[in-house]
């Protein structure tokens, strides 16, 4: 399930084995320093840095802006690597400064690297791991596939990517048809597949949402037999997968409605 899924046992993972690689690497210049500095300097290099174009910068003073899914500070860097902080409107005396750490319509990530649970934003991603390629396919990223934590609604390019994905698995040439018709903007045609093709788009929703949900009591029954003295995040890891199952059992009861 966790290669099937950004779940955050899975991102929280691939976070330590990029601590483990970190330390290999470096142990020619720390090989007289206690593990646990060695690994302060890591967390501080990765979750007080910011990337761009695929290299991390340190950014003193920008580091001290707390996360938010609204912000009210953009930060951008000259040709030189040096880093401006601007405003983004008239901000009243008073007001948080924040900037995005990330996605935040997509909490794992943000959870994994800085060890919080973003519950700002209104929707949450739909977690369709096993169909990026039809994603990136149709031009789409995580934050377009969309389910609300308010009322489990579900973003119509959810249902695109799904389409899609039932499309190629059934019959290559209706696939191009309806691929076509999404990147045309073609709405009638598109219209027409999903209303022909809705029960199936439907049930593969349903397997989906359903197959997650029993993922995460799995994942949190296994985790709350964690002894908390060697895994102290794991109150954490059951906030965040409880956030995510009332997004989807949300998703789930508006599915079984339709």
């Amino acid at each position: 399930p966790g290669k099937n899924f950004e779940d955050a046992a899975y991102c929280a993972f691939a976070e330590r084995q990029n601590l483990v690689n970190f330390q290999k690497a470096a142990t020619p210049f720390t090989a007289n320093l206690d593990s646990e500095v060695t690994k302060w300097a890591y967390n501080v290099a990765i979750t007080r840095s910011r990337e761009v174009n695929g290299e991390r910068y340190l950014a003193p003073m920008v580091d001290m802006f707390n996360h938010g899914a609204d912000t009210e500070v953009e930060i951008s860097y000259d040709g030189n690597g040096e880093c401006y902080a601007m405003a983004s409107y008239d901000i009243p005396a008073g007001s948080p400064l924040r900037v995005s750490y990330g996605d935040p319509t997509d909490s794992t990530p943000l959870f994994a690297t800085y060890g919080f649970l973003d519950e700002s934003a209104t929707g949450t991603f739909c977690k369709l791991m096993h169909m990026l390629k039809e994603m990136e396919e149709m031009g789409y990223s995580f934050a377009d596939l969309l389910f609300s934590k308010e009322n489990g609604d579900i973003s119509p390019q959810v249902y695109d990517v799904v389409l899609y994905h039932v499309l190629k698995k059934s019959d290559q040439n209706l696939a191009q048809q309806f691929y076509q018709a999404v990147m045309n903007g073609d709405e009638a045609t598109k219209g027409q597949f999903q209303e022909q093709y809705w029960q199936y788009t439907k049930e593969e929703l349903q397997r989906h949402v359903d197959g997650l949900l029993g993922d995460l009591d799995q994942w949190s029954q296994t985790a709350s037999g964690y002894d908390l003295q060697t895994h102290p995040r794991v109150p954490l890891i059951l906030q965040h997968n409880a956030f995510v199952k009332d997004t989807f059992l949300k998703v789930k009861a508006k599915l079984d409605y339709m």
